[in-house]
């Protein structure tokens, strides 16, 4: 008989991301500084900060920023992996500029070359311009530092190595959506078809439990109309329902998929699923624009939005973007339809702005 023992040799490391924001990029520095610090953040037990250089850091990097995580504790060394990231502000993901992620940089925060690791010639002004990550006249860095600890070495124990698949229920679920041959309950929208499991549906959504309810026990019905929806919208929603997450839509354009957005919010609200109408929110927050914030912004004040309704205000404050809302038809009908949203607009941009200390 034999027997197999371990013991590992572990590194701790403790990881946080700070995001930075610096706006009215194209005003360059307007301090009595060469660079501006970020808000400190706490990462591992030590404080950080991101320094950010408008006009770059060296006698040739005029035309670049400089970008640099500092150790800001005193008397302090750390040791950390770094990855300098820029938001794409379009799709909102996190795309790599620099990183050290081998070999884990040595901080030590008794002079300022020792306590910073970054990059002088981060990214050219030139190739920030008309890029996805400069929105607003705003641009938005990332930082991921992980801390690495000292080594720990565990004492000796019996392996077992027993592999345990991922969770797949939702998995299981979608292909359900798919094979309607066990279906015991059909839906009817504007003359599309749509085969669903009662027991699913009441499940996830309050609003199907009673619906399907009511249906079966009065007449027996085992087919159900949809009013007022969009074939492909019901489809979305037949989708979370069953995966707890949203159809790609890839073969939609932005404007196709921004309304069909537009149309499950409503949905969502309709049948009761909170996530969905959180998730919808979400994605509309990062689409506004000029053209479609009046819409948005009266779908929230009508469904009690309120985030989405504070990020549509918010977006209409700059009085160069109101007066161009004001020239759409969706602004002439939410002035009538919903004046309610545009008196927020007007009192914050009417509201003082503080002077800085």
């Amino acid at each position: 008989m034999t027997s197999t023992t371990e013991s590992s040799c572990t590194t701790q490391t403790v990881q946080g991301t700070h995001r930075f924001q610096i706006c009215q990029f194209s005003y360059g520095n307007v301090g009595d500084n060469d660079y501006i610090r970020s808000g400190a953040f706490s990462v591992g037990g030590f404080d950080w900060v991101i320094v950010y250089c408008p006009d770059g850091d060296g006698v040739d990097g005029e035309e670049y920023i400089s970008v640099y995580l500092e150790l800001m504790s005193k008397y302090a060394e750390a040791s950390a992996l770094v990855d300098l990231r820029l938001i794409n502000q379009v799709t909102g993901e996190a795309c790599t500029i620099c990183a050290e992620n081998e070999v884990p940089n040595q901080f030590r925060s008794s002079s300022f070359e020792e306590a910073t690791w970054g990059r002088e010639k981060f990214i050219s002004k030139r190739a920030l311009k008309d890029s996805v990550y400069l929105k607003d006249n705003c641009l938005v860095i990332e930082c991921v530092v992980t801390v690495v600890n000292e080594l720990r070495v565990s004492g000796n124990k019996a392996f077992y190595q027993i592999e345990i698949p991922p969770p797949n229920a939702l998995e299981h679920f979608g292909k359900m959506l798919k094979d309607a041959s066990r279906a015991d309950v059909t839906f009817k929208v504007r003359g599309e078809t749509f085969p669903a499991h009662r027991a699913v549906l009441s499940a996830r959504s309050p609003v199907f439990k009673e619906q399907l309810s009511e249906h079966m026990k009065e007449n027996k019905m085992q087919h159900v109309t949809v009013d007022r929806m969009e074939p492909a919208v019901f489809e979305a929603l037949l989708h979370f329902v069953y995966t707890d997450s949203l159809p790609t839509m890839d073969d939609l354009d932005r404007d196709e998929k921004d309304a069909v957005v537009q149309h499950l919010l409503v949905a969502a609200v309709q049948y009761g699923l909170e996530r969905l109408k959180l998730m919808c929110e979400c994605i509309l927050c990062m689409s506004l624009d000029v053209k479609n914030v009046a819409v948005i912004l009266r779908l929230a004040d009508q469904h009690n939005c309120w985030k989405l309704k504070e990020a549509c205000v918010d977006f209409l404050v700059p009085s160069e973007r109101v007066d161009a809302v004001m020239k759409t038809h969706d602004y002439e009908t939410m002035k009538l339809f919903s004046p309610s949203p545009l008196a927020d607009v007007w009192e914050k941009s009417r509201r003082p702005r503080r002077s800085s200390p």
